[in-house]
């Protein structure tokens, strides 16, 4: 469904100074924008998860879930050429209608695709102008702002008041210009105990570090991760919203299918005692999963799952390796750098200050009692 605004559907008319005449449009079905969409992703700064085949991944494997989910993809033209586009859905929050980029909670960081140019930042105003402007939402949510996305310098001028969150992602930066310099060499004492962590399991089989190579075994492996995380986590009693969502182990085995999806297993006697799993895409790799054994566990096979891929990044392609927010200490010790996240509430009016202050006050506290039961219902 594809939905040019007229006057009616706006609070009031945008009035943006843009540099040529342009329209806005609503569509509610991604299919008739693969072709537009897949060219803008090759002319703009962006993250793969506002890409076409992240999106159309997420809606297909919510279809599959049950879940119903109301894209809202505002997109920007002048002309006949795409240069501004939002993939959004539509979500209800108890009697609120909200905003929230699309694929979430998948989706780790949010931002708009924009046409690279001089006309980058009018653009910008001027789909913010439509957005904020459209009627029928209360509020807009915004989770994993990254301090260099294209919406950054608007969010933080219009609605620095309105962040709920702010945190760093850490990353590994093996180009030759890093900002921070090399990523560094483990110490004598930190590589002597990997290495007696890897003796160690070598007890118990042939350790081996590997990429699963074939679509259909990285489904496999995928599979096999879920399941060690959702071990994990009812072990360690804690809740996830991710790894809870219905559509998120349909939307896992799709992706892992693709040709960029990567994945890393290190096994101990042919049985898996790791699983490391992102998207590998022109250099950058973002880390998606990270998942082990219990049996393993004291012999730390998810650190020396991220030391191969540390040693071994520029065999495998990886310039940039963004181990995602939020900044765990198993996460810094790779890193030699990190990007600062932010996470948005935004109210589109009055109506709308009901869930910026539930996620600011009521989500956490839930979140912690929900834990504490789940503790004291084993104990």
């Amino acid at each position: 469904m594809h939905d040019a605004l007229s006057v009616s559907d706006f609070a009031s008319v945008p009035e943006v100074a843009a540099p040529r005449s342009w329209s806005a449009t609503i569509d509610h079905d991604l299919a008739h924008l693969e072709r537009p969409w897949s060219d803008l992703e090759a002319r703009a700064d962006g993250s793969v998860f506002q890409s076409y085949s992240w999106c159309r991944a997420w809606v297909e494997a919510s279809r599959r879930a049950g879940c119903r989910e109301t894209p809202y993809i505002v997109s920007l033209w002048s002309g006949d050429r795409l240069v501004v586009l939002l993939p959004l859905v539509l979500r209800h929050l108890g009697p609120f209608r909200i905003l929230h980029m699309l694929g979430e909670p998948a989706t780790q960081y949010s931002d708009a695709l924009v046409e690279r140019g001089i006309h980058r930042e009018p653009w910008i105003t001027a789909a913010w102008e439509t957005l904020t402007s459209f009627r029928g939402v209360d509020a807009i949510m915004f989770r994993g702002v990254r301090a260099d996305a294209a919406m950054a310098p608007l969010l933080a001028e219009c609605c620095g008041g309105c962040v709920t969150r702010s945190e760093e992602a850490p990353f590994s930066d093996f180009r030759p210009d890093a900002r921070n310099g090399p990523v560094r060499r483990r110490s004598a004492r930190t590589r002597n105990t990997l290495r007696r962590h890897q003796r160690d399991l070598a007890e118990h089989g042939p350790v081996a570090f590997e990429l699963v190579g074939d679509a259909a075994g990285r489904v496999e492996a995928m599979r096999e991760a879920l399941r060690l995380k959702h071990a994990w986590l009812n072990r360690t009693r804690r809740i996830s919203a991710g790894y809870a969502h219905p559509a998120n182990r349909f939307f896992l085995e799709a992706i892992a299918a693709c040709p960029d999806f990567l994945v890393a297993r290190l096994s101990v006697g042919g049985h898996t005692a790791a699983v490391e799993a992102g998207i590998l895409r022109q250099g950058y790799y973002a880390s998606l999963v990270q998942s082990y054994d219990d049996r393993f566990a004291e012999h730390g096979p998810g650190r020396l799952l991220f030391w191969s891929m540390v040693e071994q990044a520029a065999e495998i392609g990886i310039e940039v390796l963004d181990f995602l927010a939020p900044a765990y200490p198993h996460k810094r010790e790779w890193a030699n750098d990190a990007m600062p996240v932010s996470d948005y509430v935004i109210p589109l009016r009055l109506w709308g200050q009901g869930p910026l202050a539930y996620v600011r006050h009521v989500r956490p506290r839930m979140k912690l009692w929900l834990e504490r039961l789940r503790r004291l219902g084993t104990a």
